[in-house]
Formats: structure tokens, C-alpha cells, sequence
């Protein structure tokens, strides 16, 4: 009788030992996955606005913004872009009294009312729509502008 159960005892450490390494082995199998580095759908960059992608078009074909600081039409521009897109844009401050004057530049250039932009040689006084912008300065890109 004694065979028998050492037999059954047998069976039993053996069934607990397999039983134990299936549940750790089920536990390896839970863990989330790692997130990879870089999704293949996901674009490198965020979309630029249409408002920044314009100022760098100014700035590029060397544009340029003539304003001062007291110059409630100058801020109205500057909303016009918003804080990131006026960042890019060539500003060039006429009033001494301004951060980084150049009246040096403004009086070079005889500009006689602000805001005056100067696109392609030519110069263009007061508020401009964006749109008028993009079209004085031939560009391309999206203009869905929010103002």
C-alpha cells in the first residue's frame, strides 16, 4: 500500500510544480508591451500655423516691418500673427525709445507712417490683412489664417 502513496504524493508535487511554473509563466505574458520609439503614422513634427509659415515666408524673401512701440496699428499687425509667428517676422523698431530702435534704418528707408511693410522693394503703409500679405509677397503656403 505504501507504493501507492508515495506515488500519489509524486503526482501531486509534481502537478503543484507544473501548475507554479505556468502561473509565472502566464505572469511574463501580462506585462504591457513597450511602447516603441516612433510610430510609423506619426508625423516628425507638429503642422506649423498658417500664420507662422507666412512670417517665414516674409522673413525669407527678406521683408520687412517698420513699427514702434506706441503704434496701436503696429500691435494690431503683431495680433494679427500671433505671439509664435511674429517671432519670425523681420520687426524693425523706429521709435529711440522702443527695445532695439533703428530709426536709422526707418529714416534710410523714409518711412513716414507705421505700420509700413516693405515687400519686394515696395512699400505698403498701415494694417494688412494676412491674405494681402500673402499676396503682395507671392505665398504659397496654407492660408487658413485665423485672423
Amino acid at each position: 500500500m505504501q507504493p501507492q502513496r508515495i506515488n500519489l504524493r509524486s503526482i501531486i508535487i509534481r502537478s503543484t510544480t507544473i501548475a507554479l511554473l505556468a502561473l509565472v509563466a502566464g505572469c511574463d505574458l501580462l506585462e504591457p508591451p513597450v511602447a516603441s520609439q516612433t510610430t510609423p503614422n506619426q508625423p516628425a513634427a507638429p503642422p506649423i500655423s498658417a500664420e507662422v509659415g507666412l512670417a517665414k515666408h516674409l522673413k525669407k524673401i527678406g521683408a520687412k516691418f517698420y513699427g514702434a512701440y506706441w503704434c496701436p496699428h503696429c500691435t494690431d499687425q503683431k495680433q494679427m500673427f500671433g505671439e509664435e509667428a511674429v517671432k519670425q517676422i523681420n520687426y524693425i523698431e523706429c521709435d529711440a525709445g522702443g527695445k532695439n530702435p533703428r530709426p536709422d534704418l526707418c529714416k534710410k528707408a523714409e518711412i513716414e507712417g507705421y505700420p509700413t511693410w516693405e515687400i519686394q522693394g515696395k512699400q505698403y503703409t498701415g494694417v494688412l490683412a494676412l491674405q494681402k500679405l500673402a499676396d503682395i509677397s507671392g505665398y504659397e503656403g496654407d492660408r487658413n489664417f485665423k485672423n
